[in-house]
């Protein structure tokens, strides 16, 4: 009988250990993910023109390269869609003047 109760508690502790085993390796991927997904890279351009249409406020970048067919679906006033614009908040707006370098 000893023997027997002996052998389901090393079975529990092999179990155990394997789970613990298994949970370091989770979370070491998960972590190794994670590193991955926050070194993104900003990307900079440079601002053509801005521009603030029924209060909302774009800056525009380089040339859009789209087709018209894809970039008339865009349907802003002003340039609208001869340049790539971002749409920003009011401080963002009011921070950066034309020819001024933005980072995102």
């Amino acid at each position: 009988m000893k023997y027997k109760f002996n052998s389901n508690i090393d079975r529990m502790l092999n179990l155990l250990t394997l789970q613990i085993l298994t949970m370091r390796i989770f979370i070491a991927f998960l972590i190794f993910l994670l590193s991955f997904s926050c070194n993104k890279e900003r990307e900079c351009e440079i601002i053509r023109n801005k521009e603030e249409v029924n209060g909302i406020y774009y800056f525009y970048f380089r040339p859009n390269y789209l087709p018209n067919s894809q970039a008339s679906n865009l349907g802003r006033a002003g340039l609208g869609t001869q340049y790539v614009s971002g749409k920003v908040s009011k401080e963002v707006y009011d921070q950066y003047a034309i020819g001024d370098e933005y980072c995102f």
